[in-house]
């Protein structure tokens, strides 16, 4: 399929669709000839692939004289001659590099001669990029009444009213004619699919989708850009997608297989399917063909097959090829970061943590100017018990990038892992006050938790309430963790006790098989005295952990022994001490109880 015919990125500045057009010129018989014969602006015939073939212009070639020199051209040759000669001034201008020249010279050429659809959309979309959008509508109009049958320029006037003019009835409407057009290009399906999603009509975009999905259509890119676009509409970051869906795809890209076997294109995008869908068997042998024919292997886009090839081994287990990958493509370009990181990623994947900390510390030798390689190393130098040095990489990081909010608040987030919260409070406050001008977006639940949960170590139980309260009214509907923490701060301290329990049953409604949340409110009916509901919802929380938990135990021991139950409480705290044998204060309590415990009468 041409490129200049699926839909058109609007965004993109000129020179992005130099190299395709340049292609289309050559390989349809723009530039066919010499300028004295153009054949570009003939009429064209249509192929059922949607694709464009340009004829032999009709005029015969022109006569030579006697003498033998060739007779004047005929106005029509000459306009055609002279339009042929500023298109090619706009490709040598691109080339160099010169856009605004190339833009020039290709609006000289469409007034010449107007019959060049491809080059009336590529002039059209710059125009628009510059802000003289009716221009370009004027000039796509013009495009569709030359050419009443091609789909091309509908579609782009779709693209121009809904992305530049904001106008989405217009672009529906222009898209839907395009579709009409060429029921078999998809295009039209992309940019009625896009349309009616931004427009709130989802199911429209359904209906288009749908009805994409049921064309008889043998071309390739046909079945790998509609494999790309639900890729986007059902994959989740981490790859899952429901059980439907995920076989709705494979058969996407099967029967894009199927109709273009020994298309390269085709395979790297089936074998990208499968790597993000974490399918990786079927991914590692579409990559070794896509590699074997690589005419450059060193190329960056070489080295970006083999580093996603050493990704699908990695995932089907066949780890040591893979490391034998990544290997081999950093001794042949040492100085890519990105081979640096993925081999930082593969030891990561494999607890090899020394070996990725090397890595990212490679990467930061050869490009110090990554704040997220910052943050990555600081993470593995706390995980490898350096957190000196992790606080150190931070502070270089902060000093480096003063604007980068996310590296104070992962210094603060640093500091509060190393139980270093005094200066966690800090860094979280300056994280507040410059994310408020710099970044607001970062300064959701989440960040309110964390500057709650540090307040809190650090003895600040009021400017603690006040964080987790905003943390909570920020996402009501998913506060079950700073709900629980606020209220368990303040039952442990016997503050609140009816807020607390309204914000401990918040978090167990929420949650109601979270143990921890049952302890909670455990521990709160264990405040307010009443010992048959505090053992009831700890027998509770302890049927619902997935592991026993120190906390949990040692709580039903002081419950137990409020309740006169002794024995049970002896049982409780022993097996809290074999938990975390740590916890200095089980042993006085332990000794007490076997003071109190009545001893079983002998037979």
């Amino acid at each position: 399929m041409n490129p200049l015919r699926a839909l058109p990125v609007l965004s993109q500045p000129l020179s992005r669709f130099s190299s395709a057009l340049f292609r289309f010129a050559i390989g349809f018989g723009i530039i066919a000839g010499p300028i004295s014969s153009p054949a570009w602006a003939a009429p064209q015939s249509r192929r059922p692939s949607g694709d464009r073939v340009v004829a032999a212009d009709s005029e015969p070639a022109p006569k030579k004289s006697a003498q033998g020199s060739d007779l004047p051209l005929k106005p029509e040759g000459e306009r055609k001659a002279q339009a042929l000669a500023e298109f090619a001034q706009g490709l040598v201008a691109e080339e160099e590099g010169d856009n605004e020249r190339a833009f020039q010279a290709y609006r000289r050429s469409l007034a010449s001669d107007s019959n060049n659809t491809e080059l009336s959309v590529k002039v059209a979309f710059e125009l628009a990029r510059r802000g003289e959008v009716a221009e370009g509508i004027s000039l796509l109009k013009d495009a569709a009444k030359a050419a009443p049958d091609d789909m091309l320029p509908p579609l782009c006037l779709s693209q121009v009213y809904g992305k530049f003019l904001k106008k989405p009835a217009l672009a529906i409407k222009y898209a839907q004619v395009a579709l009409d057009l060429e029921p078999e290009n998809i295009g039209p399906y992309l940019a009625l699919i896009e349309l009616y999603t931004q427009a709130g009509q989802p199911k429209k975009a359904q209906s288009v989708l749908e009805r994409a999905l049921k064309s008889e259509t043998e071309e390739a890119e046909f079945w790998s850009q509609l494999g790309e676009l639900c890729m986007k509409l059902d994959l989740k970051p981490d790859g899952s997608t429901a059980p439907d869906k995920l076989a709705r795809l494979n058969r996407l890209f099967q029967k894009a297989l199927a109709c273009n076997p020994d298309s390269s294109e085709i395979q790297a995008k089936a074998a990208d399917f499968y790597l993000e869908s974490r399918q990786y068997e079927p991914a590692i042998p579409l990559y070794r063909k896509v590699i074997e024919v690589q005419e450059e292997p060193a190329s960056e886009d070489g080295l970006v097959l083999r580093e996603k090839l050493a990704r699908a081994l990695a995932g089907a287990g066949q780890r040591e090829p893979a490391l034998e990958i990544l290997q081999k493509m950093a001794a042949d370009a040492p100085s890519r970061t990105a081979t640096q990181s993925a081999l930082g990623e593969f030891y990561l994947l494999n607890g090899q943590l020394d070996r990725s900390l090397a890595c990212y510390q490679q990467f930061l030798a050869l490009d110090p100017s990554q704040a997220p390689v910052y943050l990555r190393i600081a993470d593995l130098q706390v995980k490898l018990g350096q957190p000196d040095a992790a606080i150190t990489t931070l502070q270089d990081a902060k000093n480096r990038f003063s604007n980068a909010v996310r590296i104070t608040y992962s210094l603060a987030a640093t500091f509060a892992q190393l139980h270093r919260y005094p200066q966690a409070v800090e860094a979280f406050g300056q994280t507040l006050r410059e994310a408020q001008t710099r970044e607001p977006a970062l300064l959701d639940a989440s960040f309110y938790l964390a500057y709650g949960m540090a307040a809190e170590q650090s003895g600040d139980l009021e400017k603690a309430a006040t964080l987790l309260r905003k943390s909570i009214a920020l996402a009501p509907n998913d506060s079950a963790q700073a709900a629980n923490y606020l209220g368990y701060m303040w039952v442990d301290h016997g503050q609140h006790l009816d807020l607390a329990r309204d914000y401990i049953r918040q978090a167990v409604k929420q949650e109601p098989q979270n143990g921890a949340y049952l302890d909670s409110l455990g521990w709160y009916f264990y405040k307010v005295a009443d010992y048959s509901q505090a053992i009831a919802q700890l027998l509770k929380a302890i049927a619902a952990l997935q592991s026993p938990d120190p906390v949990v135990y040692e709580h039903l021991g002081d419950v137990y022994l409020a309740s006169g139950e002794s024995t049970k409480a002896l049982e409780a705290w022993e097996k809290a001490l074999s938990l975390n044998p740590k916890n200095t204060g089980l042993p006085a309590k332990i000794e007490n109880a076997k003071k109190k415990a009545v001893p079983e009468s002998k037979p």
